[in-house]
C-alpha cells in the first residue's frame, strides 16, 4: 500500500474502493480501525427461511450473494446487503448438504454441493437445472474446494478417505472411471483409510491442496507432484532429493500430539483454511484448540530441537552426553524497549499474584513487539504453573526458543528440565538438570532444584518414564528417517506415513476458550483487513474472536441458541456470516455502542477456565469416532 493510500482517511478509502475495484480485496477499512469494530461487532440481521439446521455457508468470490444450505437439501442465495433471497435451490439430493462452492469462471452462475448421500452435484442458479453429477464416493462428501484460477473444477473430502478432483467440462461415468478422479487416499498410522473431513486450495499458489482427516496430521500437498507419490523410492543411498519429496507432501502437527499415534486419544480435523495470503495454514482441532501453522518459516518439533539448542550430543538410549557444556557465567539481560518493559513489570507482577492467564497475555503483547530470551522464559515459567491443556509442549517451546536466542540463559535450561519432567520426559530431564548443576553448581543447594532433582529420582525409580530415547534419536537423524524402500502399496503404507509423520513441522500459534466437541463441521477462520484476526465458533452457541499475534480473546458473542458451527467472513467488508443447528443465518457487523452491547456475552476467567477444563477431560475424545 502506498503513503498516499496510507494517509487516506476512511471515507477516502471506501470511495477509492468505489471507483477501483481492483483494490476491493485489499482493504476494506483503514487497518487501525479493525480493533475498534472488532469491540462494536454485534447483530445486524438474521435470515430466516430455512427450516432445518444450517449446515454450511459461502460467499461468492465479490462478497455479493451469501449461499448457505441446509438438512432440508436447499440451497439459498442471499442478498445480505438488501438481506433478502436471491435464488432458492431444491436439490435432487437424498440426505443433508455439508458443503456448497460457486464454480469460479462461471459469472456465479454455478454451485457445486456435496452431500451426505454420497454425491457432489452441480446446479444452474439461473434454471435449478442439474447440471452433472458424481457417485464415485464411498462415503459422505464432508467437504468442497476451489481454485480461482481454475474455471470449472472443484474438489471433494469423503468419508471413505479420497481426495477427488472433478472437471465440470469432461464427461465422467462414476461406475467405471472412478479412478480418474480420485488425487489421493488418506491413510493412518497402521496403513488403514481414514476419513477425510476437510480440504482447502491455496488461492496464491493453487498448487497447494490442505487435507484434515480423522487423526492429528494436517497434510499438504502439492497437486503437481501427486502422482508421483505412489511411486517414488528413497534408498538410504541413492540421489533423490529429499527436499523434492518434502515438498510434494508436508505434515503439520502440534508438538505435544506428535507422540500419540498408539494412544487412546482420538483426534479430528473439522476444519483448516489458507491465510488469503497464502503463508498461513489455520486448523481447528476436536477436542482440542485451534492451531496456527506458518508455510514460510515452518517451526520444527521442540523434543527435537532440544540438542540443537543446547549442542549436547547424544550417545546413547538413555539420553546422557559424555561431552556437556563447560561452566558459563550467565549473560547479562540485553535491555528491553520501555513499552516492552513495562508489559514485561506487570506481566511479572501478575504472575506472582498467581493469574497465569493474564501475565501471558502480557507476554504475549511484549513478545508480538520485541523477542528475546527473557520474555520466552517468563512465559514458560507462567505455562508452567497454569498446566492448561497444551501448555507444558508450549513452555517447552518457549523454553527451547530461549536458549537459541541467548545459549546460557540460566532460567531457560532450568525450566527446560521441568517441562521435561512434568512431560514425562524423565531421562531427558534428568540430563539437562545435571548439566544445569555443572553450568550453574551454585544453585544445587536451592529449593526448587532440590524439589526437582528428588521428584526425578522416585519417577525414575517407579519406572515411570514413558519416554523412547532410541526413537528420538532415529527421529532427530533425518537420513536414518530415509528408509530403505517407500512404496505406497498395501503394507507398505505404514512406512510411507512413518516417513513423513517424522518430517512433520510444529504449530505455530494456537488459540483456546472454545469448544469444538460435538459436532465435526466446526470452522475457524481468519478475519479483518489484514487478517490479524481469529473467529471460531463453540458447542455453548458462542463464537470466539482472538487477536492472531497476541492469541489473547478479544471477543465473545452469542452465535446460537446450540452450537456456532460454521463461520465465514465476507471476502472485503468488516461482515462475518453464522449459522449452527438453529433454522437460521445471521450477519455480524460493527454497531453502535447500545446496539452491540445486546449480543456481547461477558465471559469471566473462572467460566474461561472451566471451559478449558472440560476440553481437557479425557473422556470427551471418545465422542468423536
Amino acid at each position: 500500500m502506498s503513503s498516499a493510500t496510507k494517509s487516506q482517511n476512511i471515507l477516502q478509502l471506501i470511495r477509492n474502493r468505489e471507483l477501483n475495484d481492483h483494490i476491493r480485496t485489499k482493504y476494506a477499512l483503514k487497518s487501525n480501525m479493525d480493533y475498534k469494530c472488532i469491540s462494536k461487532l454485534g447483530l445486524l440481521a438474521q435470515f430466516k427461511r430455512h427450516g432445518e439446521s444450517v449446515n454450511c455457508l459461502q460467499w461468492n468470490e465479490s462478497g455479493s450473494i451469501l449461499a448457505s444450505s441446509d438438512d432440508d437439501h436447499q440451497v439459498i442465495l442471499w442478498d445480505p446487503f438488501l438481506q433478502k433471497v436471491k435464488t432458492t435451490l431444491t436439490t435432487l439430493h437424498h440426505d443433508s448438504i455439508y458443503s456448497v462452492k460457486f464454480i469460479p469462471g462461471c459469472n456465479d452462475n454455478i454451485v457445486a454441493t456435496g452431500s451426505g448421500d454420497w454425491s457432489s452435484h452441480t446446479y444452474n442458479v439461473t434454471t435449478g437445472q442439474k447440471l452433472s453429477s458424481c457417485i464415485c464416493s464411498q462415503g459422505i462428501i464432508n467437504r468442497l474446494a476451489v481454485a480461482n484460477d481454475s474455471p470449472g473444477l472443484y474438489w471433494c473430502a469423503s468419508e471413505d478417505g479420497c481426495i477427488s478432483q472433478h472437471d465440470m467440462r469432461m464427461s465422467h461415468e462414476c461406475a467405471t472411471e472412478k479412478s480418474k478422479t480420485t488425487l489421493v487416499t488418506i491413510y493412518g498410522n497402521l496403513g488403514e483409510k481414514i476419513e477425510a473431513k476437510c480440504l482447502d486450495i491455496n488461492q496464491l499458489r493453487t498448487e497447494q491442496l490442505a487435507v484434515g482427516a480423522n487423526d492429528q496430521y494436517v497434510r499438504l500437498y502439492d497437486r503437481r507432484m501427486i502422482q508421483s507419490l505412489s511411486s517414488f523410492n528413497m534408498n538410504y543411498h541413492s540421489k533423490y532429493d529429499s527436499n523434492v519429496v518434502n515438498n510434494t507432501l508436508q505434515y503439520f502437527v502440534p508438538g505435544h500430539m506428535h507422540s500419540n499415534d498408539n494412544e487412546t486419544k482420538k483426534y479430528i480435523i473439522t476444519y483448516l483454511t489458507f491465510n488469503p495470503d497464502g503463508k498461513e495454514l489455520l486448523a481447528n482441532y476436536g477436542c482440542e484448540c485451534v492451531y496456527l501453522y506458518n508455510l514460510v518459516n515452518r517451526a520444527d518439533n521442540a523434543f527435537f530441537n532440544i540438542p540443537k539448542v543446547m549442542k549436547v550430543p547424544r550417545e546413547n538410549i538413555e539420553g546422557f552426553s559424555t561431552d556437556l557444556i563447560d561452566d558459563h557465567v550467565p549473560v547479562p539481560y540485553l535491555i528491553l524497549p520501555n513499552n516492552v518493559l513495562q508489559l514485561k513489570l506487570k506481566a511479572n507482577y501478575l504472575f506472582e499474584k498467581e493469574d497465569y492467564t493474564a501475565a501471558i497475555l502480557l507476554y504475549n503483547e511484549a513478545l508480538n513487539i520485541h523477542e528475546c530470551g527473557e520474555l520466552f522464559s517468563n512465559r514458560a515459567a507462567a505455562y508452567i504453573k497454569r498446566k492448561w491443556h497444551g501448555d507444558l509442549y508450549a513452555a517447552l517451546k518457549d523454553c527451547v526458543t530461549a536458549l537459541k536466542l541467548e545459549p546460557y540463559h540460566m532460567e531457560a535450561h532450568f525450566q527446560l528440565a521441568v517441562s521435561l519432567f512434568q512431560l514425562d520426559k524423565l531421562k531427558d530431564s534428568k540430563m539437562y538438570l545435571d548439566q544445569f548443576t555443572m553450568n550453574y553448581p551454585s544453585y544445587k543447594t536451592s529449593v526448587a532444584y532440590k524439589c526437582l532433582y528428588s521428584d526425578l529420582l522416585n519417577a525414575l525409580s517407579n519406572n515411570k518414564d514413558k519416554f523412547d530415547g532410541k526413537k528420538l534419536l532415529e527421529s532427530l537423524d533425518s537420513k536414518s528417517n530415509v528408509l530403505d524402500v517407500i512404496h505406497i502399496e498395501q503394507a507398505q503404507k505404514t512406512t510411507f506415513e512413518k516417513y513423513f509423520r517424522n518430517q512433520a513441522k510444529d504449530y505455530h500459534r494456537r488459540y483456546y476458550g472454545h469448544i469444538n466437541i460435538f459436532t465435526d463441521n466446526k470452522e475457524a477462520n481468519f478475519f479483518g483487513s489484514r487478517n490479524q484476526f481469529i473467529v471460531a465458533g463453540s458447542d455453548d452457541g458462542l463464537f470466539f474472536v482472538w487477536d492472531k499475534n497476541t492469541e489473547e480473546n478479544l471477543l465473545i458473542l452469542k452465535g446460537d441458541n446450540f452450537i456456532v458451527n460454521c463461520i465465514q467472513p465476507h471476502p472485503s467488508e468488516f461482515l462475518l456470516a453464522t449459522s449452527g443447528l438453529d433454522m437460521e443465518v445471521k450477519l455480524w457487523s460493527p454497531l453502535s455502542d447500545e446496539e452491540s452491547k445486546a449480543d456481547l456475552c461477558k465471559m469471566d476467567l473462572t467460566q474461561l477456565m472451566w471451559l478449558l477444563d472440560v476440553i481437557n477431560m479425557e473422556w470427551l475424545f471418545y465422542l468423536i469416532v
